[in-house]
């Protein structure tokens, strides 16, 4: 059996026959259905709108491609907005005006499009790189809902249709957008004095991003089914969908397919859950969230959205913490090291505060200079200078140990290495230039941290 990449390849080779076909609404690579049960066959899968037996011979979809089994799944994808007529405005399920804005809840444009009013989800707070300033991520439907939009649209949250009041609750405005062949995608300002969180609601504080895999268990918390558990059952997806007057019918590519665990809630999404991020069970964002067919959720993966949107996941400061206590083993994805250089917040608590630095050069020159031969007795403890002797090279490590087991901020005590136990215990004292060159290279240590502190420091360009 080919590997998933491989059928990936198969099937993007073949997509394109499908999905001009009459009926077809999208073409993935996921697991095989049969009785409307998901076996462990991954398959290339063509979704239509309707099954019908009345398919020309040319048009069927064969048995398998290249020896990969194909399935046929009935499935009509919809943008999960919710909309609703003015005159007909009635609260609906989360309606909480956030002090605090945070991923998981109601937003919508203050606007008015065609005498209706829209309400999606804000899924996350994001880092905008072009003013290093939080902001909020959602759909393109969600914020522009169509092509009669304009930069600077202003949103309010919650929702028009959840009790949000214009201007009242509005909280930022339409700075960025995008709606390509990957992603379907917005970035809102925040405005001056309005809190915001590097969390979702029911979830807890975002840890970073990750690729979707198959079989990945993920959650979602939306404005209208809440928190919702879910599978990864489809990857590659290449959907088309009505995006309505204006803009008609779009192809999105590489999208992630997720089925509700019907166990836990009937559907993963509906409608007004659009905009929400999808997290697996550690807290990574793997995709946004935009469409949806009853059980089955489309979503564009998020390395693509923060790729064109020219943002980055806002991180919650937990992970700091797990930084500090040295827990590497939290961090292995790239795009987690990359939001974390971008987060001016966090780098500011990754990196030495200006007393331990003094300290620490403080601590480099009290090593004792060397008055000349003689040995002297070891001792734990900083070095004092000794009349007509010269201190090891354990004791002047020492000294530097001393002072480094004060940066508890900085270098947890599991992570720093035992100088006194070190490959240079017992060897021959250094001449006086080897010294000299040992105290020059410690020195250049802490005027690289210095520097990379300052450079740290400054804004991201």
């Amino acid at each position: 059996m080919p590997s998933v990449d491989e059928i990936i390849a198969i099937k993007q080779r073949v997509e394109e026959q499908f999905l001009n076909a009459p009926g077809v609404t999208g073409v993935d690579v996921g697991y095989k259905e049969v009785g409307g049960e998901r076996t462990g066959q991954i398959a290339i899968r063509v979704h239509v709108a309707a099954k019908t037996d009345a398919v020309p011979d040319d048009q069927r979809v064969p048995g398998e491609i290249d020896g990969v089994p194909t399935d046929v799944l009935e499935r009509r994808y919809e943008l999960q907005v919710l909309t609703q007529q003015v005159v007909d405005v009635a609260p609906q399920v989360d309606t909480t005006h956030y002090a605090t804005l945070q991923g998981g809840i109601s937003m919508g444009p203050s606007r008015v499009v065609n005498g209706s009013i829209f309400a999606g989800t804000l899924g996350a707070i994001v880092i905008d790189h072009a003013t290093n300033q939080h902001a909020a991520l959602t759909n393109f439907h969600v914020a522009c809902v169509d092509s009669t939009f304009s930069i600077g649209d202003r949103m309010v949250q919650p929702s028009r249709i959840d009790t949000g009041v214009v201007p009242t609750d509005e909280f930022g405005s339409l700075v960025r957008e995008t709606l390509s062949a990957n992603v379907d995608g917005a970035v809102i300002s925040i405005d001056p004095g309005r809190s915001s969180q590097c969390q979702i609601a029911d979830i807890g504080l975002v840890r970073g991003t990750t690729a979707a895999t198959l079989g990945m268990a993920v959650r979602k918390r939306g404005r209208t089914t809440l928190l919702t558990h879910g599978t990864v059952d489809g990857l590659s997806f290449s959907v088309n969908i009505d995006y309505g007057d204006g803009i008609g019918v779009k192809t999105l590519t590489n999208q992630v397919s997720i089925a509700a665990d019907t166990a836990s809630n009937p559907l993963f999404s509906d409608h007004g859950d659009s905009g929400s991020v999808i997290v697996n069970d550690s807290g990574f964002v793997v995709g946004l969230l935009f469409a949806g067919a009853g059980t089955s959720t489309l979503a564009n993966p998020i390395a693509a959205v923060l790729s064109e949107l020219n943002i980055s996941i806002c991180v919650g400061k937990t992970i700091v913490k797990d930084i500090k206590d040295g827990r590497k083993d939290l961090i292995k994805d790239k795009e987690v090291a990359k939001d974390l250089s971008k987060d001016k917040e966090i780098r500011k608590d990754l990196v030495l505060d200006n007393k331990p630095l003094k300290d620490l050069r403080d601590g480099l020159t009290k090593i004792p200079d060397i008055p000349g031969p003689g040995p002297v007795e070891q001792g734990p403890g900083p070095v004092e200078p000794q009349p007509g002797g010269q201190a090891s090279l354990a004791q002047r490590l020492a000294a530097v140990e001393s002072r480094l087991s004060e940066l508890t901020g900085f270098i947890g005590q599991e992570l720093r290495p035992d100088l006194a136990g070190s490959a240079y215990s017992g060897e021959p004292q250094l001449s006086d230039a080897e010294v000299t060159q040992l105290r020059a290279e410690l020195q250049k240590q802490v005027d690289d941290a210095v520097t990379a502190k300052a450079e740290l420091d400054a804004p991201y360009a």
